[in-house]
């Protein structure tokens, strides 16, 4: 009864291994294979060609670094302040209070940068700035003038505002300098204006049939697989 099971037992071993008592080797090749051209793979030759990659951007950007760069420039948000004791009235700084306008010396014609002709005196004259009460006049020999004097006559008086002030509704206030501050919800600012700068990824095309752009090497490649040669 022993012996039973020991042979129906080997006879399992030899269902599930294949054979009792027997060995199997892989086969190995030991040829070996060499390439008049190309890089050997195995018991391939593999030829790599490679060219220039065409880069090219969308319309309004430039290849710029190897980027694609498109520059905008929009007008920066213009916030204007005063100094303490003014506020801003019709785009100037103006003094909180005013006072009211007085007699003041005006040339008869206002200042004026043209100059008019005078027949009766053969000259051409323009006044230029009331100082001291006077109204000063440019004389001159020549429209253009040249060979000038200047000259000054009684001013006339009226309703107005010193020098360094300014009339705003019948009343005359002091004035000061206008601070302009500028500011940018996107981009750079330069001066009065935002730099918008938008960057992309250029796109890499190949001017030959076959072949494709590698990202890797960045270079467009074509490959091309044949057998290799046995020693």
């Amino acid at each position: 009864m022993k012996k039973t099971m020991q042979f129906l037992l080997c006879g399992v071993l030899v269902l599930t291994l294949a054979g009792c008592g027997e060995t199997k080797e892989a086969l190995v090749d030991e040829k070996e294979y060499y390439c008049e051209e190309g890089t050997l793979k195995g018991q391939n030759c593999e030829v790599v060609e490679t060219e220039e990659a065409e880069s090219t951007c969308e319309d309004g950007y430039k290849i710029t670094d190897g980027k694609c760069v498109k520059t905008t420039s929009v007008k920066a948000t213009a916030t204007k302040t005063c100094s303490d004791g003014y506020e801003l009235k019709n785009g100037s700084c103006l003094s909180k209070t005013g006072v009211d306008r007085e007699l003041v010396p005006a040339c008869r014609g206002g200042i004026q940068e043209k100059f008019n002709y005078d027949p009766d005196r053969n000259y051409y004259y323009r006044s230029v700035r009331a100082e001291d009460h006077k109204c000063i006049v440019q004389i001159c020999q020549n429209a253009d003038g040249t060979d000038c004097y200047e000259d000054y006559v009684e001013p006339i008086y009226e309703l107005g505002c010193e020098n360094g002030m300014k009339e705003v509704d019948g009343k005359c206030y002091k004035t000061s300098n206008v601070k302009t501050t500028y500011t940018c919800k996107e981009g750079k600012l330069s001066g009065s204006k935002c730099t918008i700068t938008d960057t992309k990824d250029v796109t890499n095309t190949c001017k030959t049939a076959g072949f494709t752009y590698n990202t890797e090497n960045k270079q467009c490649e074509k490959v091309t697989t044949t057998k290799a040669l046995e020693k």
